[in-house]
């Protein structure tokens, strides 16, 4: 938060790498609740800091198939190992992954064993390939594996609110018509995405460390200075290297005292 609240990184544009583990009845993601319980001097300057914020996260379309799913999940969940979801408590994302896995693993043994009989079953590599670069239906869902096998996955881009108080969605990636999707508001409208400290998207090229956007320039002086600093270690290395060679081997070569006597023939 502290972070986020300085003016500095407001300015400029970072990509920021975290991973959200979901845990018992966690809060909604965004929704912020060092906001409403905390009395941090910075807390109004961290919400101004986090418009500007977008966060990316897979897709979750919720499905008839995938909330039917989910209620058969936490009702499994009540009887066979007393434990209650709360109200709020979504399903743990780790076991629908492992629901598909076993769906594809399924489909794929199946085709397998029709195919190419019994004993096929157990070649681990053929399953396994065989999953690669197809399209499965599972859940209302399409899940897609690319030729490689891994999982091509449509997200979306999220951003504040215009009240402040917690992240929604205002752009989708789909992965299989490679474009981007607009988000549709109740009146049928595309959701707009509010460009903090600017009044349109920033420029398509690289960026600056600087606040202004007249594009990436390294100064020359900088430049020369890291070059020159480089040489400068690179040259140090290599005479460390050749003195400390010569220091080893002069500690290792046996004197002229110590190197045993080897008798010629003609000397027997």
């Amino acid at each position: 938060m502290e972070f986020l609240a300085s003016n500095t990184y407001t300015q400029v544009y970072y990509a920021f790498d975290y991973y959200e583990i979901p845990v018992g009845a966690l809060q909604p993601l965004g929704s912020l609740p060092w906001l409403g319980n905390s009395s941090n001097s910075r807390d109004e300057d961290a919400k101004l800091a986090y418009r500007s914020l977008f966060i990316v996260t897979l897709a979750n379309a919720k499905t008839p198939e995938y909330l039917n799913f989910s209620r058969e999940v936490q009702s499994l969940s009540a009887r066979s190992y007393n434990y209650t979801y709360t109200a709020n408590e979504k399903v743990n994302p780790w076991v629908m992954a492992e629901y598909y896995a076993m769906k594809i693993l399924g489909v794929v043994l199946n085709e397998t064993v029709i195919l190419d009989g019994a004993d096929a079953a157990s070649n681990g590599a053929g399953l396994n390939k065989r999953m690669w670069n197809r399209t499965y239906n599972i859940l209302g869902r399409q899940i897609v594996l690319d030729e490689n096998g891994d999982r091509v996955a449509d997200w979306v881009v999220n951003q504040l609110d215009p009240g402040g108080n917690a992240f929604r969605p205002v752009l989708q990636w789909n992965t299989g018509m490679k474009m981007f999707m607009p988000v549709i508001e109740e009146d049928g409208s595309s959701r707009q995405i509010s460009w903090y400290n600017r009044s349109s998207a920033p420029p398509d090229r690289p960026f600056r460390v600087s606040s202004t956007d007249t594009g990436y320039q390294i100064p020359t002086d900088a430049i020369a200075i890291g070059c020159s600093a480089m040489a400068i270690i690179l040259i140090v290395a290599l005479i460390l290297v050749v003195v400390y060679r010569k220091t080893i081997w002069n500690k290792l070569r046996p004197s002229g005292s110590e190197i045993a006597s080897v008798p010629f023939a003609n000397e027997e």
